[in-house]
């Protein structure tokens, strides 16, 4: 079981924190508190789901997977149907660090794959990139005790030189 204050991975909301636990209600339930953006929301979740939640990535898992973000690989997933392919990669986010990482890595490289093909990448990627990045910086930003505009500086650093190696 989860305690007070403990961050944990909601599978729909990301980094959450679990402000208390109301066991006295019909179906008992675990209080928690998200954020997203600037503003703060509080739900209940039942603690017969609680399996669904999980802790955030550790310190030191956070600081490796930033230090060997280029040995990360990219999820080679491909899907004739594109609402089936951006479904996979949905549920993968869903899981947290260090997938959350993978999939924006995987769509950052599609974008510039296409880009470099001089095609419009497929609008997907922008989707599932713009959620991926958000809820690493989150997660990875708790596990480092940092901003997430420091987290963001260290993975947009580690982007551009794998960009420019692959260049």
């Amino acid at each position: 079981m989860f305690s007070i204050g403990e961050h944990v991975i909601h599978p729909g909301q990301g980094v959450c924190t679990v402000t208390g636990f109301d066991e006295d209600a019909p179906t008992p339930m675990i209080i928690l508190e998200c954020k997203q953006g600037h503003a703060k929301t509080r739900m209940m979740f039942p603690m017969a789901q609680s399996d669904r939640l999980h802790p955030t990535i550790s310190r030191e898992e956070a600081e490796n997977l930033i230090e060997h973000y280029d040995d990360l690989e990219c999820d080679p997933f491909t899907e004739r149907n594109s609402t089936l392919e951006e479904s996979h990669f949905k549920q993968l986010i869903k899981e947290g660090a260090p997938e959350t990482v993978r999939v924006a890595k995987t769509m950052h490289e599609r974008i510039r794959t296409a880009e470099r093909h001089d095609k419009k990448p497929s609008s997907y990627y922008t989707r599932v990139l713009k959620e991926a990045r958000r809820r690493s910086l989150e997660e990875l930003a708790v596990a480092i005790g940092c901003s997430e505009d420091d987290v963001e500086a260290r993975l947009s650093a580690a982007e551009s030189a794998l960009d420019a190696s692959v260049n």
